[in-house]
């Protein structure tokens, strides 16, 4: 399926938000990373929330609130890459993982940048219109921002990759 000017993609960040449609690059990436021996760095940023308290006018409790949400994101955030990690080496890849905190789009191209990564590989949801422009769109914040390569797959591409012949 890969040609070989492809080896030179030895680490191969793969940002994470935790849902199914995020994971749509996994089957990519898992066949690159065989056919390539690469390193697979998983990636999840956890967004600060200010919750209902900064609405309401609690702005005391707010570093507080802050501070548990992000201590329980961040540790659901390393679990689930964790669970994905032991899969990827069960397969013969290797591969870790790191929870940032911060902008989603941020922090995938600062930690590409500082890390020399070689590939960023991410799903996108595919919403347009007006649930973009509300949403954002991360692919393509990183897409128009970063200078490394990306490998882009529609969530509701077919997961399953078939050798060509």
């Amino acid at each position: 399926m890969f040609s070989k000017d492809i080896s030179r993609f030895k680490r191969i960040l793969l940002p994470l938000d935790g849902s199914e449609l995020g994971e749509a690059s996994l089957p990519y990436v898992e066949e690159l990373a065989i056919v390539t021996k690469a390193e697979v760095i998983l990636l999840q940023v956890v967004t600060p929330h200010y919750d209902i308290a900064l609405a309401e006018g609690y702005t005391s409790h707010l570093g507080r609130i802050s501070e548990e949400y992000l201590t329980h994101a961040s540790a659901t955030a390393k679990d689930y890459l964790n669970s994905v990690k032991e899969r990827l080496t069960k397969m013969g890849i290797t591969a870790r993982s790191e929870v940032e905190v911060g902008s989603p789009a941020e922090r995938i191209i600062g930690y590409a940048k500082e890390s020399n990564i070689d590939l960023i590989a991410m799903s996108t949801h595919g919403r347009s219109g007006i649930g973009r422009w509300l949403l954002g769109s991360v692919a393509d914040k990183v897409i128009h921002a970063t200078d490394r390569p990306i490998l882009l797959v529609s969530a509701s591409a077919n997961s399953t990759i078939k050798e060509q012949t």
